[in-house]
C-alpha cells in the first residue's frame, strides 16, 4: 500500500497538471497539518483516494472540523480497508497560546482517549498500531531548538508501548540535505513529511 503524507507545505511537484499520473499507484492521502484545504482538494480529487488529517498550530482552516472531505485522525482510530491501523493527535507543543497547542499534560489527556481503542485494535488484529499521525514529533527526533519546535514527550511513550510501524509528522520544516528525515526510535520509523513523502506499507 503506498501513502502519500504531505505537510506544511504547498509543493509545486505536488499542485501541477502532472500530478496525477505521476502519483496514479496512491491509495490514501495523509496531511500532517498546516496545508491549505484547496491543496488538499486539489489532491484528493485528482487521484480519487481517501484522505486522513490532523490540523497544525497554523493550519490555515482556523480549526475547521473537516477539510476536502477528509476524515479528521484527532483523537481518532480508524482501520483502512480493514487492514492499516492509524491514530492521530493534532498541534504542537504550548509556546503563545494560539489554536492547535497544547502543553505536554494537555497532549497526554489527549492521548488517554485513544486508549481503549488501542487495545480493542490490538485484541482483533493482533497489534495496537500501524501509523501514529501528528503535527509535531517526538522528543528528541527532529525536533527544532527553538520553544515552538519541539516535540511532545507523550509521543515517545506511545512509540515505545505501542510500536506503531511508522510515526508521521511534519511542523519541523527541511531546508537542506542535512537534515535527516526518518530515523528509528525503537522499532519504528519517525518520517518527517515536511513537504511530501511516500511511504510503502506492506
Amino acid at each position: 500500500m503506498k501513502i502519500l503524507a504531505l505537510s506544511d507545505r504547498v509543493d509545486p511537484r505536488i499542485y501541477n497538471d502532472h500530478f496525477k499520473e505521476r502519483f496514479r499507484d496512491i491509495q490514501v492521502v495523509i496531511s500532517c497539518g498546516d496545508l491549505p484545504e484547496y491543496y488538499l482538494d486539489f489532491v484528493v480529487t485528482n487521484l480519487n483516494v481517501p484522505l486522513f488529517f490532523v490540523h497544525g498550530n497554523h493550519d490555515p482552516s482556523q480549526g475547521k472540523k473537516s477539510l476536502a472531505g477528509g476524515f479528521n485522525l484527532d483523537e481518532k482510530l480508524v482501520v483502512f480497508k480493514n487492514k492499516l491501523i492509524i491514530a492521530g493527535l493534532e498541534g504542537s507543543l504550548w509556546y503563545n497560546g494560539n489554536l492547535h497547542q497544547y502543553t505536554e499534560t494537555e497532549m497526554y489527556f489527549k492521548f488517554l482517549k485513544l486508549i481503549p481503542r488501542l487495545y480493542l485494535a490490538k485484541l482483533k488484529y493482533g497489534r495496537y498500531l500501524d501509523l501514529l499521525v501528528t503535527h509535531a514529533p517526538p522528543r528528541g527526533i527532529h525536533e527544532g531548538q527553538d520553544p515552538a519546535h519541539l516535540g511532545f514527550k507523550v509521543f515517545q511513550n506511545i512509540i515505545k508501548k505501542y510500536r506503531p510501524r511508522f510515526h508521521l509528522h511534519g511542523h519541523v520544516h527541511l531546508y537542506n540535505y542535512n537534515q535527516s528525515y526518518q530515523d528509528f526510535y525503537y522499532q519504528t520509523q519517525v518520517v518527517n513529511c515536511y513537504s511530501y513523502r511516500v511511504i510503502e506499507v506492506d
